[in-house]
């Protein structure tokens, strides 16, 4: 029994990465799934946050084919469950980050920045949302801004991506090493 408990307590942050891992999953698809459904539409794109960037033309494309209740619903979308969303994220790959780099607490910062990038993001959807209620125009400064700011969450994301690759590949190439190794000794 203590065998157990003591290995549980090595592999504590192993355990939690997994664990936020199956949750974050859930919540994607349980809540995000659920709560988009009010402005989703079959065949385009449900959420300007989910491209690399957009221009004046997609942004007003993506508000013309939703009604002023879609819209509105999306605006309470961004603002509750999309609020809520990086934070869970972040929880999530800052516990990976802290299982796959112990020495490296420094990484820490780059799923927190992405965070912010997405709050950021969230912020200049609804500027963008304001603007477009009547009187239906949109700014091209703003849109620019918002997509910048998108680009930077995703570039964020991508780095997030790589590192924790990068991690698993070298706990990977650690393991076998000391399993060769033990069978090399017996």
């Amino acid at each position: 029994m203590s065998r157990i408990v003591n290995q549980l307590k090595k592999n504590k942050a192993f355990y939690l990465a997994i664990a936020s891992t199956i949750a974050i999953v859930l919540y994607a698809q349980l809540i995000l799934g659920h709560y988009s459904g009010c402005f989703s539409i079959s065949g385009t794109s449900n959420s300007l946050g989910l491209s690399f960037g957009y221009t004046i033309d997609m942004v007003q494309h993506f508000f013309e084919i939703r009604s002023n209740e879609q819209l509105k619903c999306y605006a309470h979308f961004i603002r509750v469950w999309d609020t809520i969303f990086p934070l869970l994220y972040t929880l999530m790959y800052s516990l990976w980050f802290v299982y796959l780099f112990k020495k490296w607490r420094l990484l820490l910062t780059i799923p927190i920045l992405h965070m912010f990038s997405d709050w950021i993001e969230n912020y200049f959807e609804l500027l963008l949302l304001d603007a477009y209620m009547p009187p239906y125009t949109l700014e091209e400064n703003l849109v620019s801004l918002g997509s910048i700011v998108t680009i930077i969450k995703w570039s964020l994301s991508i780095v997030t991506y790589l590192i924790i690759l990068y991690g698993i590949i070298t706990k990977l190439k650690t393991f076998i090493t000391k399993l060769k190794l033990h069978q090399n000794e017996v």
